[in-house]
């Protein structure tokens, strides 16, 4: 325990340092939300990868591993195929139109009506996704120290709402480099000593196959992994969390090459979490939950420095998650919804400072929720998934390459998505088996096309203005 209180003291304040250089170079709300647009290659593919890969990958996509082994993999080919989709046909219309956010441009292209709803919609579901990171910093907390699981979740919101307040994206995403490269060292090395356990690769497949079968082979029917895939790609074409990385690149071509570096990065920590996950299986089969499998291992498992290491991991991973979680949020509350509505423009000093203060509101909303029980990490981290995908994917990607897009169509598109996904998710017999994400962007797109193609179109020129001209 020593050892991890010494190597977490030793990450912590290598955070502060770079969030105090954020800090340094954060003057302006650009700068806060999108880093001043000046983030290149390798930062921009390190925050891409290190903003997905949260709780749901080391603590729930290790307990899917541990619950179905190998194919729930099949899940990270949609996450690449959402990433290649936003890197061509969404960043570069987004660019081009000057928009600071998703709802800043759902302003310049839908209306007013519009950007409130998708702001609204953003907190709801960055909620959501909050909850599943305090909770997996709490299992960690509790599994590997034996802490109460608040302590958890009180050193989550505290260390991460002050890096976030500091430096903005400045500084989050320089912390996000080191925390790709923490993360990646974290479970490579990992990986030989379980492996060591167990006998090598033909060790665990005759564990695993003794234990179960299907863990070699089809846990999940192949519907279900393509709801998965689907889930996160479909979301990730669209979600503000990822598109605001993009907006923060100096330009295109630094985006396209950033999306490779992430690609090396999800590749290895993918690989690697789906070895822990099966591994952890093997040497122990009859864990009470699998969102418990990479705490028991860091604790029970690996060597002292292995495991602290694989614990600082697990912990840059619920950081960086939760800092642009609560970037975009804030961003959604101050940038498009005071501003917009309330300051008018307002001097950007009390913009920036705005941002600061919902920062510190928005962590504090979640933590009632996450002290208690919830479901598996990544069945909430999916949830808020396909929330996403159902009101995001056809106003944003649609609508930016389609010149008849409407108001009218945008907004019925996000409220019928939305309600379609819930009403869905609450269904305990879901119609021939369909998981929600298929209904919910099934509707949105029929409802977007039929409702924009019945009026009259949006004019294009409106997107291109300036919002501060139109305020004036």
């Amino acid at each position: 325990m020593s050892i991890l209180i010494i190597v977490l003291t030793g990450y912590f304040a290598a955070v502060t340092t770079l969030a105090w250089f954020g800090y340094r170079r954060t003057r302006t709300a650009s700068d806060f939300v999108v880093a001043g647009r000046t983030l290149g290659a390798l930062v921009g593919g390190a925050t891409l990868a290190a903003t997905q890969i949260s709780a749901g990958t080391f603590v729930g996509t290790v307990g899917l591993h541990y619950l179905a082994g190998v194919s729930f993999a099949w899940a990270w080919p949609g996450v690449w195929l959402g990433w290649i989709v936003a890197v061509v046909f969404v960043a570069p219309k987004l660019r081009e139109s000057g928009a600071l956010t998703i709802p800043d441009y759902f302003a310049r292209r839908y209306g007013p009506i519009c950007r409130s709803v998708s702001a609204g919609l953003i907190v709801v579901a960055y909620t959501i996704f909050l909850v599943a990171q305090y909770k997996a910093s709490g299992i960690i907390v509790h599994a590997v120290l034996g802490w109460p699981e608040w302590t958890g979740i009180a050193l989550i919101l505290a260390s991460t709402t002050v890096y976030s307040l500091l430096g903005g994206l400045h500084g989050g995403a320089r912390i996000d480099l080191m925390q790709s490269l923490v993360m990646v060292t974290g479970v490579v090395a990992s990986v030989p000593y379980m492996l060591g356990h167990l006998g090598g690769l033909d060790g665990l497949a005759h564990r695993l196959e003794a234990i179960d079968p299907r863990l070699l082979g089809w846990y999940y029917r192949p519907r279900e992994v393509v709801a998965f895939a689907a889930s996160f790609g479909l979301s990730l074409a669209a979600t503000p969390l990822e598109i605001t990385r993009f907006l923060a690149m100096r330009d295109l071509t630094a985006a396209r090459y950033a999306v490779g570096v992430g690609f090396i990065f999800q590749a290895i920590i993918g690989a690697s979490v789906m070895m822990i996950g099966m591994s952890m299986r093997a040497l122990f089969p009859d864990l009470p939950s699998g969102d418990l499998a990479s705490s028991v291992m860091a604790a029970h498992v690996l060597t002292p420095i292995a495991g602290s290491l694989l614990v600082v991991a697990a912990f840059s991973a619920i950081m960086s998650t939760v800092n642009a979680l609560l970037l975009v949020a804030a961003a959604s509350v101050v940038h498009d919804l005071y501003a917009a509505f309330v300051e008018r423009p307002g001097p950007d000093r009390r913009l920036l400072a705005a941002n600061r203060i919902a920062v510190v509101l928005l962590a504090l909303v979640p933590v009632w929720f996450a002290v208690r029980e919830v479901p598996l990490v990544q069945f909430i981290v999916l949830f808020q998934a396909k929330l996403v995908a159902s009101f995001f994917f056809a106003p944003i990607v649609i609508g930016l390459n389609w010149r008849r897009s409407t108001a009218a169509g945008a907004l019925s598109s996000m409220l019928a998505g939305s309600i379609t996904c819930v009403g869905w998710s609450l269904m305990r017999q879901p119609p021939f088996g369909l998981d929600a994400v298929f209904p919910g962007v099934a509707v949105s797109i029929a409802v977007f096309l039929v409702v924009s193609l019945a009026g009259s179109t949006t004019p294009l020129q409106d997107h291109q203005a300036p919002l501060a001209e139109r305020r004036a």
